[in-house]
C-alpha cells in the first residue's frame, strides 16, 4: 500500500490563496500524493470549462475515433492494424494531475499488457454490434475486472492533455504562479514541484467538474439501479440473471454486461443511462471527506497547541500519549463541536474513508503545533486507510477505524491484528466511529479485549467516538 506522510496542497506550494482554485473549477491536488478521483470521459460534455466541453470532447473522440478505425482495420489480433491501435491506447503513465492511487512521490507504474488487450478485444466486440461512439471506453470498467476508472483516467488525459494544460497555464499566468516550458522543448509550460534527488515533476490541474471518485466498482449497484429504470434493459438483464430473488453484485455486472453486449439497441441504451447517470464528485456532500480534509490542512495549527512537552525518547508509553492526545482531541471536535457535520452528508453518514481523513488532519495539526517528531503516516490509495506512529524501528502504533455501521468484530478481532503483525508490533487502537446502530457489537469486542488481557496477551485499546447528529455547538452551549 502507498503510504504518505506531510502531504502538500498544490495552493500551499505555490501561495495561492484558499478558495481560488475552487472558484475557477479547479481541483486543488496534493503534490505528493495521489487523490482516488478520476477523470470520467463521460463528463466532459457536461463541464461548465468551455475548452472542455468543447476542445476537450473533440479531443478525446478525434484520438479514439482513430483507435476504433485501426480496430475495425485489424483482422487478427498482432496483425499491423492491431498494434497501430496498441500504439494509440496508450495506458503508461500521463503527466502529473494528481489523481488515482499513487502514493509518496505520486509515482505511477506501467500496466500489463492484458490490460490493454482486455480493453480492445472488448472494443471490437462491440464494434461488431454496429457501434462506433468513441465513449465506448468510458465503459471498460463495468466490462472487464482488470480495468480500473485509474486506467480509464489516465488514457483520457493523454487524450486531452493539450486543453488541460491551457486551463493550467491560464489559471498559473493569472495567479502568478512561476512555469516552465523547459527552454522551449516541453509542449507546454506547466508549474513544477521539487521531488527532491534532482527530479521535478510538471503538475496538470483538473477541472472538478469532470472528476468521479475512485473506484468505478463502487457505482456498479447505482448504475444497475439505474439500467433498470429503462423497461427493455430490465427485462434483458433480469433474463440474464436467471431465476432467484437475491443476486450478489459479480451476478449482476455479468448481467450487465451480457446484455449491454447483445445487440447495437441495447448497447446504445446502456451506454445512453451511463451517460445520463454520470455526475462529477460532489464538492458540497463531499463524501470522502477530502474537501474537508484540505481545508484543514489550511489552518493555522496553533489551535491544536497544548502546554504539555512530549519527549518521545522517554519510551513507547510517550508516543502511545500522543495518538491518544490526537484521538482525543478528535473525539473532542466531534462530540463537542461541529465536526460531525463533516461526517454527514444530509441524513446519510459519510463514508469511512471521510472520518480516516479528517483524524489524520488533526493528527498531522497535532504534530506539527506541538514539534512533535513523529507523523500520522496513512495509506492515501485504494485500500484500506490505516494509520502508523513511529519513532523509530521500536515503537509503533497503529490506529484503525470502522464506522458502527461496518464489520467492528472482523476489524478488531482480526484486522487490526494483521496490520499488528505486519508491523510488528504489539501497539494498537481500535477506534468506532459511532453513527448509530452499535448495540452489541461494543460489548463483543470488549469481551474479546477482556479475554485477551486475562490470558496475559496483549490487547488493544477500544475508543468509541460519538458521531451522531446534533445540534450547533452555539445551541449546545
Amino acid at each position: 500500500m502507498s503510504k504518505v506522510k506531510n502531504p502538500i496542497l498544490f495552493s500551499s506550494q505555490f501561495g495561492i490563496k484558499p478558495g481560488v482554485l475552487e472558484a475557477a473549477g479547479l481541483l486543488d491536488p496534493f503534490l505528493n500524493v495521489d487523490t482516488p478521483l478520476f477523470i470520467d470521459p463521460i463528463l466532459l460534455s457536461k463541464s461548465g470549462h468551455k475548452v472542455i466541453r468543447v476542445d476537450a470532447l473533440a479531443a478525446f473522440r478525434k484520438h479514439f475515433d482513430s483507435f476504433l478505425r485501426l480496430l475495425q482495420m485489424s483482422e487478427r489480433e498482432g496483425d499491423a492494424a492491431w498494434k497501430a491501435a496498441e500504439r494509440v491506447l496508450d495506458l503508461s503513465e500521463p503527466p502529473d494531475n494528481g489523481l488515482g492511487y499513487g502514493g509518496s512521490r505520486r509515482g505511477g507504474s506501467s500496466r500489463p499488457d492484458a490490460v490493454r488487450d482486455a480493453i480492445m478485444r472488448t472494443s471490437k466486440e462491440i464494434m461488431r454490434l454496429g457501434s462506433k461512439d468513441p465513449e465506448m471506453l468510458a465503459l471498460m470498467g463495468f466490462f472487464e475486472e482488470d480495468v480500473g476508472s485509474d486506467t480509464i483516467s489516465d488514457f483520457t488525459t493523454r487524450a486531452i492533455v493539450k486543453q488541460l494544460a491551457t486551463l493550467t497555464e491560464q489559471f498559473c499566468v493569472s495567479n502568478g504562479v512561476p512555469t516552465s516550458d523547459g527552454d522551449g522543448e516541453d509542449d507546454f509550460s506547466l508549474p513544477f514541484f521539487d521531488l527532491g534527488n534532482g527530479k521535478r515533476k510538471s503538475v496538470i490541474l483538473v477541472p472538478s467538474d469532470i472528476v468521479r471518485e475512485l473506484p468505478m466498482a463502487n457505482d456498479v449497484s447505482e448504475i444497475y439501479e439505474a439500467a433498470s429504470q429503462n423497461a427493455k434493459i430490465r427485462d434483458r438483464v433480469n433474463a440474464f440473471l436467471g431465476e432467484g430473488a437475491r443476486h450478489s453484485l459479480a451476478e449482476r455486472k455479468a448481467a450487465m454486461r451480457s446484455a449491454a453486449l447483445e445487440s447495437a439497441d441495447l448497447f446504445a441504451l446502456f451506454l445512453k443511462v451511463v451517460k445520463e447517470f454520470a455526475r462529477s464528485y460532489s464538492q458540497q456532500e463531499d463524501v470522502l471527506g477530502y474537501v474537508k480534509l484540505k481545508e484543514m490542512l489550511l489552518q493555522d495549527v496553533g489551535a491544536f497547541k497544548v502546554a504539555e512537552k512530549f519527549d518521545l525518547t522517554s519510551g513507547p508509553d510517550k508516543v502511545i500519549d500522543v495518538v491518544r492526545q490526537c484521538l482525543e482531541m478528535f473525539k473532542h471536535h466531534v462530540e463537542k463541536g461541529n465536526l460531525w457535520e463533516a461526517l454527514w452528508a444530509g441524513d446519510t453518514p459519510k463514508r469511512e474513508r471521510a472520518s480516516q481523513l479528517l483524524f489524520f488532519a488533526i493528527a498531522d495539526s497535532f504534530c506539527k503545533a506541538n514539534n512533535i517528531d513523529i507523523s500520522p503516516e496513512a495509506n492515501m490509495g485504494g485500500g484500506p486507510i490505516d494509520f502508523k506512529f513511529s519513532n523509530g524501528y521500536e515503537v509503533r502504533v497503529l490506529v484503525e477505524m470502522k464506522r458502527s455501521q461496518g464489520a467492528v468484530k472482523h476489524g478488531y478481532e482480526r484486522q487490526l491484528e494483521i496490520y499488528k503483525d505486519a508491523a510488528r508490533t504489539s501497539h494498537g487502537i481500535f477506534v468506532i466511529i459511532d453513527y448509530g446502530g452499535l448495540g452489541a457489537k461494543l460489548a463483543t469486542i470488549e469481551h474479546i479485549r477482556d479475554e485477551r488481557l486475562a490470558a496475559g496477551e496483549a490487547a488493544s485499546e477500544i475508543i468509541v467516538v460519538d458521531a451522531s447528529r446534533k445540534e450547533s455547538a452555539s445551541k449546545r452551549e
